[in-house]
């Protein structure tokens, strides 16, 4: 746990931030898909919560 707290996050973290980047790329075109961004972002997003949870409860 403590392995995915520390190392996982971040890594899930710049995924979001490169995912969140691509999707308002996609929205300011306004022609192309953007489902499959939106549900990746929402699963790494609940990540990052819930191991900054995690991480609060380790204390």
């Amino acid at each position: 746990m403590d392995f995915l707290i520390f190392y996982g996050t971040p890594i899930i973290a710049i995924f979001f931030f490169v995912n969140c980047v691509s999707l308002v790329k996609k929205i300011k075109n306004g022609d192309e898909n953007t489902a499959i961004n939106t549900i990746f972002g929402a699963i790494m997003f609940s990540y990052i919560i819930f191991s900054l949870i995690g991480a609060g409860f380790m204390n």
